[in-house]
């Protein structure tokens, strides 16, 4: 179990207020939620005004084996837009080796209400909780868990966050990964090998009016013919996830700002059915986005641990963005390596000159 309590000092401290910026040329946020967390209230500490969280959190794997101890709690100094973007960072600053995103999510929460979520990790599912336990202005406490196979893979109770503050927690260690070997006749061939567990959470802390992508609005089971189904008291009702995104293709020189709020159905193997455009953008821009949307693949929702038919909102959003930090990197190396072609050029050059 990982514990974090109030007791680490805040006063004196500089604010990390890196807004978690949406910049990309088109951004997935997909969302949905469990139909029985409860609700809380957390009050700011000298308003009577509610609080909420619009939580943005990644799971990721990597190689403990080739990688260097990571702590339980690890706070990063910046936020960043897109999980490339922090996977990059990841790599260079913290060495981590063999670092891949498994699942995204987005999800606006009240305090005290707990949203259950899952992916799919081979033939077995990570089962996700997290918990604001108090919200207040600036600050928030919450607790994360993952299961794997019946097994806990993460318990962290009680971590604290400022305002956009992006922390990451480090879970435990299961053969779910896959390295790749030659085997006779040339043949490459997949066995399995041992990944940790690394969740980054980001928490936008905002009233409670202003919460994004609330639970009960954006997923619901339902039959096969798209009508809801009742649940009873008890019932554990766990969202869809993507596993799979195809982006919208467009002319490179055609800008666009914007975006489209797409909903369908999700079957039980993982398809998306019955899409349609809930809000438009423009027709054109409109029929590629659900072209792209209908070939998403997804780990279907679970009700009490069974695939069910379910509900589902992607909201697609296109806008003028500035160059992340894996691209700054890239570019930053490419020019190196030019500079060093250029020295080697002029170096032969200079060789072929001499008497």
């Amino acid at each position: 179990m990982i514990a974090c309590s109030k007791s680490r000092a805040r006063s004196g401290r500089p604010s990390r207020v890196v807004r978690v910026a949406v910049i990309a040329m088109y951004i997935f946020t997909a969302t949905a939620a469990t139909c029985f967390a409860q609700s809380g209230t957390a009050g700011g500490r000298n308003s009577g005004r509610e609080y909420g969280v619009n939580l943005t959190y990644a799971v990721y794997q990597y190689d403990p084996a080739r990688s260097p101890s990571v702590e339980e709690v690890v706070r990063l100094s910046s936020t960043f837009s897109s999980p490339k973007e922090e996977m990059a960072h990841l790599r260079e600053n913290n060495r981590l080796e063999g670092i891949e995103v498994r699942h995204v999510r987005s999800v606006g929460l009240r305090g005290g209400q707990a949203f259950d979520d899952a992916v799919r990790i081979g033939a077995q599912y990570l089962e996700l909780s997290i918990t604001p336990r108090k919200v207040a202005r600036g600050y928030l406490k919450l607790d994360m868990k993952a299961v794997l196979n019946n097994g806990s893979m993460l318990d962290a109770r009680n971590v604290e966050f400022d305002n956009f503050e992006t922390v990451l927690l480090r879970g435990g260690r299961g053969m779910f990964g896959l390295d790749y070997r030659t085997g006779a006749g040339g043949r490459q061939e997949s066995f399995p090998s041992e990944r940790a567990i690394l969740i980054s959470i980001t928490p936008e802390i905002v009233p409670v009016s202003s919460l994004r992508d609330r639970p009960e609005e954006l997923a619901r089971p339902v039959d096969e013919f798209g009508s809801p189904i009742n649940l009873k008291q008890g019932d554990r009702f766990t969202p869809p996830s993507v596993t799979e995104r195809v982006m919208p293709r467009f002319e490179a020189e055609r800008g666009i700002k914007g975006s489209v709020l797409l909903g369908g159905i999700i079957t039980p193997e993982g398809k998306v059915t019955n899409i349609r455009v809930i809000r438009s953008l423009e027709s054109s821009i409109d029929d590629r986005a659900v072209d792209a949307f209908r070939q998403f693949g997804f780990s279907p929702a679970l009700l009490n641990g069974k695939p069910v038919h379910s509900t589902y909102r992607e909201e697609v959003t296109f806008a003028d963005r500035l160059p992340t930090l894996l691209e700054i990197q890239e570019e930053a190396e490419r020019q190196r390596r030019l500079e060093k072609e250029r020295k080697e050029k002029e170096k032969q050059e200079a060789k072929r000159r001499k008497p």
